[in-house]
């Protein structure tokens, strides 16, 4: 379970859980410990993260407004190595947010990514557990519609259609929100207690790592256009004697 440079996938998570236990921490005052669970399936190892069970229930953190919890986030991350072995990738995440820090209750909602998503539906997307008479009408209408979809059809007499079921798009695999962006919108919309003298400067530096590891996926996929940018905007010599690589289409077109 090593890397080309010898670190192994266990002490990779383990980084990895401290940089996640530090912006839970340092936003709520608090973070419960995360637990792994670690599954072969003969192509590779990958491994599940998520908070410890609290009395025989899922783990969430409670946020506070004016000393209530009011909400709860839960994350949870499966992760394995990426296709170089050098860097721990992300194969699934979700960030659910449940009303009064019960997770027995269903979300208000859920911020998710599935690296392996078919082309159907947006690798990065959210969903809204809430209801609009007009909106599940109208996802149910085709699905009532035609009968040569017999699962869609059986599925909508089951249960209906729910506003949850719709996948909003967040940006595909590269640009999609971080941990610490879901904790700010949440610290802003339900005025947590939060304390920013620690919090600001953790959110700066969570997002700009963030941003400057998905800037470099960025030009692996698109290295022309990042060679372009330099040369144009920051007069870079045009290289010699090397053709810069083609862009990844597949990559860079991905919902």
């Amino acid at each position: 379970m090593a890397d080309s440079g010898g670190r192994s996938l266990e002490n990779a998570v383990k980084e990895f859980d401290r940089e996640l236990s530090a912006s839970l921490s340092v936003f709520a005052g608090s973070c419960p410990p995360f637990e792994y669970s670690w599954l072969d399936t003969g192509r590779g190892v990958s491994v599940s993260i998520r908070f410890e069970q609290q009395n025989e229930r899922p783990g969430i953190l409670p946020l506070l407004s004016k000393g209530k919890a009011v909400i709860g986030i839960k994350p949870e991350y499966r992760c394995s190595w990426d296709t170089t072995r050098r860097f721990l990738a992300v194969e699934s995440s979700s960030f659910a947010v449940h009303p009064y820090a019960q997770p027995g209750l269903d979300p208000l909602f859920r911020v998710e990514y599935l690296r392996g998503s078919s082309r159907k539906y947006p690798t990065s997307h959210f969903h809204v557990h809430a209801h609009r008479d007009e909106f599940t009408h109208l996802l149910g209408f085709a699905a009532k519609l035609d009968t040569q979809k017999s699962a869609q059809v059986n599925t909508y007499f089951k249960r209906g259609t729910l506003l949850s079921d719709f996948h909003f798009p967040t940006g595909g695999p590269r640009f999609r929100p971080c941990l610490e962006d879901v904790l700010e919108a949440l610290r802003v919309e339900f005025d947590l207690d939060v304390d920013n003298a620690r919090w600001q400067q953790q959110l700066q530096n969570a997002r700009e790592k963030w941003r400057r590891i998905q800037t470099a996926a960025v030009v692996r996929d698109c290295p022309d256009e990042a060679v372009r940018v330099l040369i144009e905007d920051f007069g870079l010599p045009v290289p010699e004697g090397w053709d810069t690589p083609v862009c990844d289409v597949e990559k860079m077109t991905r919902s």
